[in-house]
This record gives structure tokens, C-alpha cells and sequence, in this order.
């Protein structure tokens, strides 16, 4: 039993509790893999605003606002450094705006913005 319980404390320090490996922020790779292709839907954290985006593979986005009033957009996407850059047609004028994402509960992302990602399903 006494070496059952070494081997244990062993492994348990050898291998940290799995939201530790999830914490923190996304690698640029990360966003890649977690986010392109996929429909995500967002909110902002006790915010009004909620809708869908698509981050296309070739660098293309789309966006819509379901509430509180639906509108649509869209622009394009990339990666600087370990932040997610969007810049839509319309939307914030055409100007550019990056944020850091970090892993949430329930496979939720949140971003740097006060933005809550959800991967909804795999895309085209």
C-alpha cells in the first residue's frame, strides 16, 4: 500500500491537473487550430451585443450581430504575434483591432475585449 501511495504522489506531481495545461492564453498556433473553419458564436461579457462569426482558412471573415439589432459584416482575419486581428468593411470603421484569447470554461474562449467565443460546429 505505502509504495501504491508513493507511486501515486508520483505521477500526480508528474502530470498537473489538466485546467492548468488549459490556462492561460492562446499561441498563435492555438487560435489557428481552435478557431479557423469553425462557426463560433459570440456575446459580450454582460453586454447586449451576440452574434456568429466565421474565420475562413483563406483569411476571410464574416460577422453577424443577432441582437440587438441585426447587422452583418465582413473583412478579414490574421494572426500577430499570439493575438487574433480582425478588420471588417463597416464595422469599427475598417480599422484594425487584435486581442489575446484564453481558454474558458465549457470550451469557451475569452478574449482580451470582453468577447466570448463558442466553436459551435466545424465549418466548410
Amino acid at each position: 500500500m505505502r509504495r501504491f501511495l508513493q507511486v501515486l504522489l508520483m505521477l500526480s506531481a508528474a502530470f498537473p491537473p489538466m485546467s492548468a495545461a488549459l490556462a492561460g492564453e492562446l499561441s498563435s498556433g492555438e487560435i489557428r487550430s481552435e478557431l479557423v473553419g469553425r462557426s463560433i458564436s459570440w456575446w459580450e461579457q454582460g453586454g447586449w451585443f451576440s452574434g456568429q462569426m466565421m474565420l475562413l482558412p483563406d483569411g476571410r471573415a464574416e460577422i453577424s450581430i443577432d441582437a440587438p439589432k441585426r447587422a452583418g459584416d465582413s473583412g478579414r482575419w490574421m494572426v500577430r504575434g499570439d493575438q487574433l486581428c480582425t478588420v471588417w468593411g463597416d464595422f469599427r470603421s475598417g480599422q484594425e483591432k487584435c486581442y489575446s484569447l484564453q481558454r474558458g470554461a465549457a470550451g469557451r474562449f475569452e478574449t482580451s475585449g470582453g468577447n466570448v467565443f463558442e466553436v459551435r460546429e466545424a465549418g466548410v
